[in-house]
């Protein structure tokens, strides 16, 4: 494809009177480009596109987008064809639609965003459509994946041009459906266009992100681009019981359906028995069972069902992928261990999340509680205090341990957990892995030991090194 059919689909202005090369790729990292790319240079929160336009250019860039206004170090009477653009990171997701030639027309673009739930209903959705003679693809926080394609997610939604390669990927692949979890970041940074999706579900709102939002309203606002971006012709399926959802179906331009527990939606769910081996509960009458526990998912399994029942999938379909379906790997996972205490890894890793996740244990309990957990380095501060008071409030036995500390001392962590900390029923063991010893070790007949915060993650980030 020509520079000049990019550019043109992309508003972008490129110097007069310079070539209109063929272009081979479109990518936003340096690293990446090869003989004929087009580097876009985006201005990000945390790095700047601009110091790398030599890189770019080494590596085989034929062309450069920057913002307008932006000095560039570029021979502009050589090979390089540079361009302007007011915004560059929409300018990526626009040139990489159109280098792609706009691939989410070619199958059913569905949406997950909101603070806690997006995987499971991700999986939820990816077992409803296989049970339906469906092809679908995943895209979110575990992986992205297709047919027999599987690649490790590095984030829950990629950037735009990565995101729309994968499109054109699966598109080609046969796909009929592609199921995204859509971040709070996604929205916010341009790396999505709601105008194409055809389904959206909204799950729930509580505080996380704040370092990046700053406010909850600020996080609200990004959240709900997903929904006000919506065609009038697609679907929103928004959990009618959560605060924000129901500001949501007033905003959202496209056909609303709600779902809950407690409020008068269109698909009502009451549950009838919580065990460890699984839960049972009726959706607007009709009797379901699942292996999967907790209240919380519940909800998960009732936003899956609406938005199945909006696709058009019969009732019995939906019923024995609810069925089928074990467990989704780190929420709520059970490990067997072949002991007579029940153990668990989740992801849970915001205080509304450890909240369901330890009221959902205390409910399914016949010994005590025992949870292990820490908060992420490098991330919302203001939370930490709240997940220490929430998990001391709620276990028996509350061990305070590292997540992911990143470029923070681990200790300083702990001290902000240590904040919301005022009972005697809490441990201070700083090394993860001596503290899951620990847990393990004061563990009795039918305890269940909660090992909370990283789910299927099976690394740990210190300063600069990944250790597995």
């Amino acid at each position: 494809m020509r520079l000049s059919e990019i550019a043109r689909r992309c508003g972008c202005d490129c110097q007069s009177g310079s070539s209109d090369p063929e272009i081979t790729m479109v990518s936003s990292d340096s690293r990446t480009i090869r003989a004929g790319g087009l580097f876009i240079a985006i201005s990000g929160y945390k790095d700047n596109g601009l110091l790398y336009i030599e890189d770019a250019v080494r590596r085989g860039a034929r062309a450069v987008v920057v913002e307008e206004g932006s000095s560039v170090k570029v021979d502009k009477s050589g090979p390089v064809v540079i361009c302007y653009t007011k915004h560059t990171r929409k300018c990526a997701l626009d040139a990489a639609k159109v280098f792609y030639d706009d691939p989410s027309r070619g199958f059913t673009l569905v949406g997950v965003t909101g603070t806690n739930g997006k995987t499971t209903i991700t999986y939820l959705i990816e077992e409803i459509l296989f049970e339906a003679g469906k092809n679908p693809g995943i895209i979110g926080t575990i992986s992205y994946r297709h047919g027999n394609v599987v690649k490790k997610a590095n984030n829950t939604t990629p950037d735009p041009v990565e995101l729309q390669s994968l499109f054109y990927k699966m598109k080609n692949s046969g796909v009929s459906h592609v199921i995204v979890e859509v971040s709070s970041h996604a929205l916010a940074l341009d790396r999505i266009d709601p105008q194409d999706f055809d389904c959206a579900v909204f799950t729930n709102l509580s505080q996380d992100h704040l370092d990046f939002h700053e406010t909850m309203d600020a996080y609200f606002k990004a959240k709900a681009l997903l929904f006000t971006g919506l065609r009038d012709d697609a679907f929103a399926v928004i959990n009618g019981d959560d605060f924000y959802g129901r500001k949501l179906t007033a905003l959202t331009k496209g056909r609303v359906f709600t779902y809950g527990i407690k409020s008068n939606s269109d698909y009502v769910g009451s549950i009838n028995s919580l065990s460890i081996e699984g839960t049972t509960f009726t959706i607007n009458g009709t009797g379901y069972e699942t292996h999967l526990v907790g209240e919380h998912n519940v909800y998960n399994i009732l936003a899956s069902f609406t938005l199945a029942k909006v696709m058009g999938i019969d009732d019995e379909i939906i019923g024995r992928a609810i069925s089928n379906i074990k467990n989704v790997p780190g929420r709520f996972e059970r490990v067997v261990s072949g002991k007579d205490y029940h153990l668990f890894v989740d992801y849970a890793h915001t205080p509304d999340a450890l909240d369901h996740l330890l009221d959902a244990a205390n409910t399914l309990k016949k010994g005590r509680v025992i949870t292990v957990f820490g908060c992420g380095g490098d991330r919302d501060r203001g939370k930490r205090p709240i997940m220490g008071s929430i998990t001391e409030k709620k276990s028996d036995i509350a061990i305070v341990t590292s997540d992911n500390p990143r470029s923070e001392d681990p200790d300083d962590i702990i001290d902000d957990i240590r904040k919301g900390l005022k009972g005697s029923n809490h441990i201070i063991v700083p090394d993860r892995k001596e503290a899951i010893y620990k847990a393990v070790e004061e563990a009795r007949k039918n305890d269940i030991v909660l090992i909370a915060g990283k789910g299927h993650e099976d690394y740990q980030i210190l300063k600069e090194k990944t250790i597995h």
